[in-house]
């Protein structure tokens, strides 16, 4: 198999959202993102927000096996 792209969906939170949480996805990341690069990517945009909270975040692969 062979790595395509990886994407990554930040869970936030803020009473101003429907149901007190928004999902904003990243796509073309790293291929490999590390627990550090992710915290400081949501710090980041916690910082940039207007009072999010940073909840948790999913990392989705992508790849493709070709058949032979």
């Amino acid at each position: 198999m062979s790595w395509k792209k990886t994407a990554i969906n930040i869970t936030m939170g803020n009473d101003r959202y429907p149901k007190g949480i928004k999902v904003i996805r990243f796509n073309n990341i790293v291929e490999d993102p590390t627990a550090e690069q992710i915290q400081t990517f949501a710090e980041g945009l916690v910082l940039l927000s207007d009072g999010d909270s940073y909840l948790g975040s999913e990392i989705v692969k992508h790849t493709q096996q070709s058949a032979k």
